[in-house]
């Protein structure tokens, strides 16, 4: 609203006052202050009960800081049976193993290859299985002691005969008449059933023997139609009719010739031709015999591998199917597998034969129980069987790793399971004493050239004894030996003891006369 003056001033309205506030913002700032003060002293408590816990006394600090009291470790005295043991090494590999070399049949083969593989590592070989083929050459496996070291073919006599014959006969492919040890057309019936058994062609002694055959044969046939030729004639002379008139003298120059056809020859020419041609007969049926009695089915060295135990193990396939042979294509093992301890000198000590042992294969958990059976002399050799060569490199294709001959053990070639080194995997040790075990059963396939662990178990204590931890023993500046008995109050006492047999860090102990220890009681062993 606008005023005037008499002065026709004009005057502005000041601002209207503010209204007065209303009653209750006095108390809300009164409740702000005192929730204030409610949080400082919260926080000042909170601060004081932190500081509290990081102040301490000196009697506390030196409490927390004092090293733990002194405890006792104690274990308690037991009642068992004590075996003395040694633990050593042994190795497990096959007495022998043979390597095979295959080798070319004829003349025909210029290169050895692998044209079919009948066996992988781990399989088991029986008699009569075929191993591989090489270059169309069948190898199959037969039970015999000597190896193939000649062809065996018609004719043929010796004990490799009769090795073949034996091993034949196993089979179910029997020799009939022939003689042990003799090759005659019933081992060559035998050989042939054999190989068509085999789904192979039976391998005969070649194109040279069959015609020497062939042409005994022709003439046999020859000297035949001659007979029955000359007798024919003689039985027709026998039949004509007899002339009576006298017989003219034979004129000399007419005793030579030949009776011209028509004419009948005299009786006398006829029996002397008859029995010439007779003689010439049994003397070419003799030679188509012996001609006959060196061709037909044989065996060729390079086909077969006589091993002295069958079945046998394969432990190595050098090849495959396609590559070129070249030295060892297949290696076996004949025979139950050996073991043999390396005990050094000091462990040697008190191990004689008859002890039990205890082998285990620690990759695998088998173990297997034996004995004792001989100790040696020391020696540096690490333990190994025979390692023998069938077949040989002479016919091995160009370029092939030459071998050793038949039955000789090639070099840098150990057998499975040979390991070189000291005993017990120890460095250095210039020698050990070879210890032969006797398994209580035949060590399995799955340990073959493994280093196991030996346990030599020694004899044992009988009965129970009363046994304490070896760490137990105290022993005075007189020797004299003994126990610390806790009982459960925790009181200490001496009991003085006599030790005996020690196991497996166990000891047996006597109380001595009027001492007691018993079994349950707990003993001192550390602190």
């Amino acid at each position: 609203m606008t005023t005037t003056t008499p002065a026709d001033e004009t005057v502005e309205p000041g601002p209207e006052p503010p209204s007065p506030p209303p009653a209750r913002s006095g108390a809300a700032r009164r409740r702000r202050a005192l929730l204030g003060v409610a949080l400082a002293a919260g926080l000042v408590a909170v601060g004081g009960v932190g500081a509290a816990t990081l102040v301490k006394s000196p009697a506390e600090r030196a409490a927390r800081t004092a090293p733990p009291p002194n405890s006792l470790l104690t274990a308690p005295v037991v009642s068992q049976v004590l075996t003395p043991s040694t633990a050593a090494r042994a190795v497990v590999y096959p007495p022998v193993q043979y390597n095979v070399v295959p080798t070319a049949a004829s003349a025909e083969v210029t290169a050895l290859y692998v044209s079919e593989l009948g066996v992988k590592p781990g399989d088991t070989v029986s008699a009569g299985q075929l191993l591989a083929e090489v270059s169309g050459q069948p190898l199959f496996a037969l039970p015999g002691p000597v190896p193939a070291y000649r062809d065996l073919k018609p004719g043929s006599t010796g004990p490799d005969v009769a090795e073949l014959q034996d091993a034949l006969a196993g089979l179910g492919h029997g020799s009939g008449e022939d003689d042990k040890g003799s090759y005659g057309p019933g081992t060559a019936a035998a050989v042939s059933a054999f190989y068509r058994g085999l789904g192979r062609p039976v391998p005969t002694t070649g194109a040279t023997t069959q015609q020497a055959v062939d042409t005994a044969r022709k003439a046999v046939d020859s000297d035949r139609q001659t007979v029955d030729n000359l007798t024919a004639q003689k039985r027709a002379g026998a039949a004509a009719p007899q002339n009576p008139s006298p017989p003219q003298p034979t004129r000399p120059d007419r005793q030579s010739r030949p009776t011209q056809q028509g004419q009948q020859q005299p009786a006398v020419d006829l029996d002397q031709q008859l029995a010439t041609a007779r003689k010439q007969l049994a003397a070419d049926e003799a030679a188509l015999a012996r001609a006959g009695a060196v061709n037909g089915p044989m065996v060729p060295a390079a086909h077969v591998l006589f091993l002295p135990a069958l079945p046998a193990t394969v432990t190595a396939v050098n090849g495959a199917v396609g590559s070129p042979v070249s030295g060892t294509l297949l290696s076996l093992t004949s025979g139950s597998l050996t073991v043999t301890g390396q005990l050094t000198p000091g462990q040697a000590a008190g191990v004689t034969p008859g002890m039990a042992v205890e082998l285990l294969a620690e990759d695998t958990g088998t173990t297997v129980h034996g004995t004792v059976a001989e100790v040696g002399t020391p020696t540096t050799a690490p333990p190994a069987g025979r390692v023998i060569t069938l077949g040989g490199a002479g016919a091995a294709p160009a370029g092939g790793a030459p071998g050793a001959a038949l039955g000789g053990a090639p070099a840098a070639q150990p057998a499975a399971g040979q390991v070189a080194g000291a005993p017990n995997g120890q460095s250095g040790s210039p020698s050990y004493l070879p210890v032969t075990i006797t398994p209580d059963t035949p060590l399995p396939a799955i340990m073959n050239g493994r280093n196991v662990r030996l346990t030599v178990l020694k004899a044992k204590t009988g009965a129970p004894v009363t046994v304490v931890p070896v760490a137990a023993i105290s022993t005075d500046a007189a020797g004299r030996t003994s126990v610390t008995r806790v009982d459960p109050a925790g009181n200490r006492s001496t009991v003085p003891v006599t030790t005996g047999v020690t196991a497996d860090g166990l000891v047996a102990v006597t109380p001595a006369e009027g001492a007691q220890l018993r079994a349950g009681d707990q003993v001192v062993v550390g602190k």
